[in-house]
């Protein structure tokens, strides 16, 4: 890490707006850039460059960047784009299934009321997803969300809870088994 970075890191951490500033000017437009080129939306890549620059400003606190400030941002976006294209995967399959289970006309529109439940296709995965993650037992939950939903490393979420590094890796593993077996019947 060059003695820049480590300079606007360390005004960070000390809740410098100025250096926050700093780092979104400097980074925004590529990391833009590079977000779309993996997401191939714009949409898409703006998320994902606003969440990645948000948890850095949210977890200044805590974040700790080892190599390069650049290395971190980049590893966090592409991170977030993989995330953002699994859970759209996930919905495509979902939504594909339905579409030859209903009658449709050409714009994809429901022709019937015969089928009630495509209604609230869109909404029903991620409604069973969040009753899943609910279900876990605490622990294994807290851990999932701060791996999953705010992108924290294994050593971090060790630290943060106060637990092994190990214990942090064993609970996401249960909760990502637990919660395919809730969702095998979603998953095809």
């Amino acid at each position: 890490m060059n003695l820049l970075e480590k300079n606007i890191l360390e005004r960070l951490h000390a809740g410098d707006e100025n250096a926050f500033e700093y780092i979104f000017r400097t980074y925004y437009p590529v990391l833009l850039k590079y977000a779309v080129q993996i997401s191939r939306d714009e949409v898409a890549g703006e998320e994902a460059v606003e969440k990645t620059l948000i948890n850095l400003w949210e977890g200044r606190l805590t974040i700790h960047i080892g190599i390069s400030l650049k290395a971190y941002l980049f590893k966090s976006v592409f991170n977030h784009c993989l995330n953002s294209i699994k859970h759209w995967q996930i919905k495509e399959r979902y939504l594909l299934y339905f579409r030859y289970h209903t009658a449709t006309d050409d714009s994809g529109s429901i022709l019937s009321d015969e089928y009630p439940l495509s209604r609230v296709l869109e909404n029903e995965l991620e409604q069973v997803l969040e009753k899943a993650i609910n279900c876990l037992p605490h622990q294994c939950r807290e851990v999932f969300m701060l791996s999953r939903y705010d992108n924290l490393k294994n050593d971090a979420i060790a630290e943060k809870l106060n637990i092994s590094v190990n214990t942090v890796r064993t609970q996401i593993s249960r909760a990502l088994a637990r919660l395919r077996e809730e969702l095998k019947e979603y998953m095809g």
